[in-house]
């Protein structure tokens, strides 16, 4: 799924993702998450399929708050494609990444995809929310300062 999002409004990105995981989720699950018969795996799927399932409903009901108009305000919360600005609450660093596909990931240039970690964490996170973020090796604590498209 390729988003180039400086071309399109907001209305159009929300919709196509929407249309996306739609028709593509199994497909999606079956790349990233490759069916097994551990117990382990089949519940991370079932996991990463209602969480993908609860996104699609939150870009519907963002969609549906704003009818009027052909465009509509970014979102105040995390979504794919967006720019995220965290600040780290202990030593106050701030640090923006751009949430992507695992296709178009690049964690030197901070475009962090949706199956990771870090992704999968700040998938749906509010602005001025805080977010426990626990990675291998580290977990931290972030305030979501802002988010962009």
């Amino acid at each position: 799924m390729n988003l180039n999002l400086h071309k399109i409004n907001i209305r159009e990105t929300l919709v196509s993702q929407l249309a996306f995981f739609d028709e593509q989720l199994k497909l999606f699950l079956d790349q990233y998450l490759p069916p097994a018969h551990d117990v382990r795996t089949t519940r991370e799927r079932k996991n990463t399929r209602a969480f993908i399932e609860r996104y699609m409903f939150k870009l519907e009901q963002h969609i549906n708050n704003h009818t009027s108009g052909e465009d509509i305000p970014c979102p105040d919360f995390v979504f794919l494609g967006s720019t995220v600005t965290l600040q780290y609450v202990d030593s106050k660093q701030l640090v923006s990444y751009t949430l992507c596909m695992p296709e178009d990931s690049d964690p030197s240039k901070c475009f962090i995809s949706i199956v990771s970690p870090l992704g999968f964490q700040l998938l749906m996170a509010s602005k001025n929310s805080q977010v426990t973020i626990v990675t291998p090796g580290q977990i931290a604590e972030v305030k979501v300062i802002d988010i962009q498209i």
